[in-house]
């Protein structure tokens, strides 16, 4: 229900109008005939709206505007008065009115309109607050992904936490976790971070130890990649009680679970849930939680590889920061003849044990085999070389060693022995190896995130550009990447203070936006409107930028208010009448409709249905309308008797299909009059 303000020094005019606003039971309207105890009303409660007249005592319409203007107060107003004069109405709107309407002529015409206008304005504004909070979170959710990029592993979790903290307040919920799979057999599954609100018993404390088979068939969708969503537990649970299992157990009004994919496979939820009222969430915000997911889950990957290695680097401390370089000798059978304290030390093992005896630590067959071709090429020209190869100690732990080798050889050109010195290298090639697979994550979330992504050199020339990149902008990676300068995507307008920026963040200039909006120029010279997050790479004159097209969400909002306009003006020119009903009250009928039955749009939107039809055929319509909702039939023509409001009975032929409002079954489709009036 939309609230409303409504301020006028005609006390006789507030009542006739709070009267007419109420009508439709849409608005609740409070009226106040003294414009000076009106910021009384707004201290005390927030209004949807406010109607205000101009010409009052003491305080007219628009200084009371600009009053609340000033405060901070943008509810959408407007000046509804008997004056017109052109300056009036140029001053309210350039001080912030919504709409201005003039006083005068049939009064419920002017209401009908003014109930239009505050309609408009409000639904106005309630676009342009969820526009907002969606370019909200996704700029938070760019800021969290950069934070946890630079977070040391031993402080993710918490940087997690937080994070779900942030983003389940912004998504209006309760709760907000990450379940994770605990093994590739997705059997059982783990909350591995989680939060609440104060006072509230978390998912963990309720959810950890139930069994996956209660959830068999929620868990399947998300195994496939499909989201799961339930703005009315109550009611699910009713409808279909066995897809929710024991979720209708656990005293939640609303929950959304986000499947998580890393490249095809599904590796973890994202849950959301309310526990004291419902509510709902659009597709643009889940798909953005779907990012969110995955920023989480890539910090959660980076964590586990660098406590594995901190683990394994602390398991081998003791070895590797006392020993030095360990030397042998050996026939070439294997049998040793020296062995220093170095050696016996690394392999764990007595001098007595090895000296004397065929040692050889135990290999993987590959470096095996490579070892025999080594020694196969020492000759008595070449007798020197340099291997690298792994070991495998008794407890199954995997070592490198880099050894150099010399071959001695008798008269005859036979090896008789090799003298070797060796060092172990595990932790260069485990550095080796985690920078390859830190890349390889690199370039998994750059390529990942959803975003068009950039890196820049000091020189405006790009370094590298990610798929988002070459889709959005038109060019290819290889026309991009060390060919092009930033400056060419963005608009002349733009490009100046866009340029600024550049050389003063590489100056360490410390005011410098992170993140504004751009519009963004293609290579058809398609202009976009683009918001951009920007961060200098730590101790490098080189930057990384993020850019969203945020375009789309005014041109979806666009596109469906042309459409609906397209579908009134059809409507409104045919000369049979047109329909949509939904939750048995008229959405909408055209002015046929209106003539036919002697009504007035808002009487009809007002009214039940079947009250409109005679009691012998309400039957036929329900079943007709049930038969449409169980999908028995697509469409049905069936006639009926209709009463008119001037209490005549006329024979009529409808004909309707099923179809879907605001997420919502509603029926649409065609009166047409078969007989004339009679009594």
């Amino acid at each position: 229900m939309i609230s409303v303000l409504y301020i006028d020094d005609q006390q006789d005019l507030l009542n006739i109008g709070k009267i007419f606003l109420e009508k439709s039971g849409e608005i609740s309207a409070d009226i106040c005939s003294d414009p000076k105890k009106a910021f009384d009303h707004l201290t005390t409660r927030n209004y949807d709206a406010i109607i205000s007249d101009y010409e009052m005592p003491e305080i007219d319409g628009i200084t009371l505007l600009k009053n609340i203007r000033q405060r901070g107060c943008n509810t959408p107003f407007i000046i509804f008065t008997g004056k017109g004069r052109e300056e009036v109405v140029i001053d309210a709107l350039n001080s912030g009115a919504d709409f201005y309407l003039q006083k005068g002529g049939d009064p419920k015409a002017q209401f009908i309109e003014l109930i239009h206008k505050l309609k408009k304005a409000v639904d106005k504004q309630k676009t342009e607050r969820a526009l907002e909070k969606q370019i909200s979170l996704i700029k938070r959710i760019t800021e969290i992904s950069t934070g946890l990029m630079n977070t040391p592993f031993l402080f993710i979790d918490k940087k997690i936490e937080d994070a779900l903290e942030e983003i389940g307040t912004l998504c209006r919920s309760d709760r907000c976790y990450l379940m994770m799979w605990d093994d590739a057999t997705k059997k059982t599954f783990s909350i591995t971070h989680d939060w609440c609100k104060p006072g509230y018993k978390s998912a963990y404390e309720e959810i950890q130890n139930e069994n996956l088979s209660d959830y068999y068939k929620i868990f399947f969708e998300l195994d496939q990649n499909q989201y799961v969503l339930c703005d009315s537990v109550t009611r699910k649970k009713t409808e279909e009680p066995e897809f929710f299992g024991k979720i209708g157990d656990l005293n939640i009004q609303s929950i959304l679970l986000v499947p998580i994919q890393i490249g095809e496979v599904t590796t973890g939820i994202l849950g959301l849930d309310t526990l004291l009222q419902e509510t709902s969430w659009i597709d643009e915000e889940i798909n953005t939680l779907r990012i969110f997911g995955q920023v989480i889950i890539n910090a959660i990957i980076r964590r586990k590889g660098d406590q594995k290695l901190v683990e394994s680097e602390e398991r081998y401390r003791n070895v590797v920061e006392q020993q030095a370089e360990f030397i042998c000798r050996y026939r070439p059978d294997g049998t040793h003849i020296f062995v220093n304290n170095a050696y016996c030390m690394y392999f764990g093992i007595p001098s007595d044990e090895v000296i004397g005896k065929k040692f050889k630590p135990k290999m993987p067959k590959e470096d095996l085999k490579e070892l025999c071709q080594y020694f196969s090429k020492l000759t008595p020209e070449y007798p020197d070389g340099t291997i690298e190869h792994q070991v495998i100690f008794p407890d199954g732990g995997i070592r490198w060693q880099q050894w150099s080798d010399h071959a001695v050889f008798d008269e005859h050109g036979t090896c008789v022995e090799y003298q070797s010195v060796g060092r172990d290298i595990t932790d260069r090639k485990r550095i080796e190896i985690n920078l390859a697979q830190s890349e390889e994550l690199y370039r998994t979330v750059f390529e990942s995130t959803g975003t068009a992504m950039m890196v820049l050199d000091e020189d405006t020339s790009i370094i590298s550009a990610n798929h988002e990149m070459e889709r959005i902008s038109g060019y290819s990676r290889s026309n991009i990447e060390h060919s092009m300068s930033w400056t060419s995507f963005v608009s002349p307008e733009d490009l100046k203070r866009m340029y600024e920026y550049h050389q003063n963040r590489r100056k360490g200039v410390s005011n410098i936006p992170s993140q504004y909006e751009f519009t963004f120029i293609t290579r058809d010279n398609q202009r976009i409107r683009s918001f951009i997050t920007v961060g200098m790479i730590p101790d490098t004159k080189q930057s990384i930028v993020s850019i969203i097209d945020i375009s789309k969400l005014s041109d979806t909002e666009h596109a469906l208010r042309e459409s609906e306009e397209k579908f009134r003006k059809l409507a409104e020119s045919l000369s049979l009448g047109v329909y949509i009903i939904q939750d048995e009250k008229f959405l909408y009928a055209n002015p046929y409709i209106v003539s036919l039955l002697g009504y007035t749009l808002e009487e009809l939107c007002s009214l039940p249905f079947f009250s409109f039809f005679l009691e012998e055929d309400i039957p036929t319509i329900k079943k007709t309308m049930e038969d449409r909702l169980t999908k028995k039939t697509s469409s049905v023509v069936y006639n009926v008797h209709a009463k008119t409001k001037r209490k005549t009975i006329i024979l009529i032929e409808i004909q309707g299909s099923i179809t879907f409002y605001q997420s919502k079954p509603a029926f649409i489709g065609i009166f047409k009059k078969l007989e004339e009036e009679h009594e």
